[in-house]
């Protein structure tokens, strides 16, 4: 890139792509000094070597992009292959669900594969409800290339990852949202205002009297009798 360019002359290309011919490398520099822009050597083996005037922050991250594209269309190329049995454990199929689960979210096409040992062949359609059993449960991460198969001694079966759809994050289900809390009014005692009717207020008077003690009030001038039997009359003394 600029200064760093040894040839004497070189190729020049301008910056939309005009093939502007063979130029002396100091020629070039300064076509590219006066545009505000470099001279990027992009065939370095050609004879003489191609140059072209561009951005060279611009050129850098369109180069990474499509590195990065690339490595993308290479990965998403590989086969990953994962193998079951008819007498698969509830932990073990968990692993290995996981383990899909993972390559696919990577772009990553994996090959399942159910081998029969022995006198497992007898018992084919346990294999076939494995094989659907994931494929059900796979579904969040991929969809299912190749319906399972019997081949020889095997079921194959092949899962392709979700094309522009976001992937499920494979692990623990979410936990249900936890109740709403009370709110906290830390630690205070909060005062609770009761409502209520207030008793009638008894009556001033004879009436009231009777209704206090609920019995009739002796007459006026009278007393009641210590065994509350009767009203005894109290006569007034009389002055000697």
């Amino acid at each position: 890139m600029n200064g760093r360019i040894r040839a004497r002359e070189v190729r020049l290309i301008d910056s939309d792509g005009q093939q502007l011919g063979v130029k002396p490398l100091r020629e070039a520099l300064a076509l590219a000094q006066q545009r505000g822009m470099d001279l990027v050597e992009i065939a370095p083996n050609a004879t003489p070597p191609v140059c072209k005037v561009l951005e060279y922050g611009k050129y850098r991250y369109e180069q990474a992009k499509r590195e990065k594209e690339s490595r993308k269309a290479v990965t998403s190329s590989k086969t990953k292959q994962i193998k079951f049995h008819v007498s698969i454990s509830e932990h073990d199929f968990q692993i290995k669900l996981r383990q899909i689960a993972g390559f696919l979210e990577k772009h990553m096409r994996c090959k399942v594969s159910l081998f029969f040992r022995g006198r497992e062949m007898a018992h084919q359609d346990l294999g076939q409800q494995v094989m659907k059993r994931l494929a059900k449960e796979v579904g969040a991460y991929g969809t299912v290339e190749m319906e399972p198969k019997l081949m020889g001694r095997s079921i194959n079966m092949l899962i392709s990852p979700l094309s522009g759809k976001k992937a499920k994050p494979h692990g623990p289900e979410a936990a249900p949202p936890a109740p709403p809390k009370e709110p906290h009014h830390g630690g205070r005692v909060m005062a609770v205002e009761v409502h209520h009717t207030p008793a009638p207020m008894p009556a001033s008077g004879r009436d009231g009297q009777e209704e206090a003690n609920g019995r009739p009030a002796p007459p006026s001038g009278a007393r009641l009798n210590p065994l509350g039997a009767a009203f005894e009359r109290v006569q007034p003394n009389k002055a000697s």
